[in-house]
């Protein structure tokens, strides 16, 4: 499940992942909220929290995301992941070098240090 949170700023389109991700959760929730962001903005960041409960994704969703990814390129100017699942933050710092714009992966209790960096940008 993608969940939707409130209280960024107006260019963040901020979610957070529980359970296994499905491409129902892509394709009702997360992808609609980038491009509603797009709408006014020319790029947008992207704050993706994996919360306790996150258990991984369906096969079909990691399609989803590279293809989230591809078409999406050059839509966001920065990517803040928050989780303190070991494996999350691997494949996050792996995928970083690969996007034309910064990743940063922080720890939940980093949450704060964050919003600060993907302010910043």
């Amino acid at each position: 499940m993608i969940e939707l949170l409130a209280g960024f700023h107006h260019d963040v389109v901020a979610v957070k992942a529980k359970g296994v991700l499905s491409r129902a959760d892509y394709d009702e929730t997360l992808v609609p909220a980038i491009e509603h962001k797009l709408q006014d903005h020319s790029t947008i960041k992207l704050w993706y929290e994996f919360s306790d409960e996150f258990e991984g994704f369906s096969v079909e969703t990691l399609w989803d995301d590279a293809k989230l990814g591809f078409f999406h390129l050059t839509d966001f100017s920065r990517v803040a992941i928050i989780t303190d699942s070991e494996w999350v933050a691997n494949t996050a710092k792996m995928m970083a070098y690969m996007a034309p714009c910064p990743i940063k992966v922080f720890a939940r209790q980093g949450a704060d240090e964050a919003v600060h960096w993907l302010e910043a940008g």
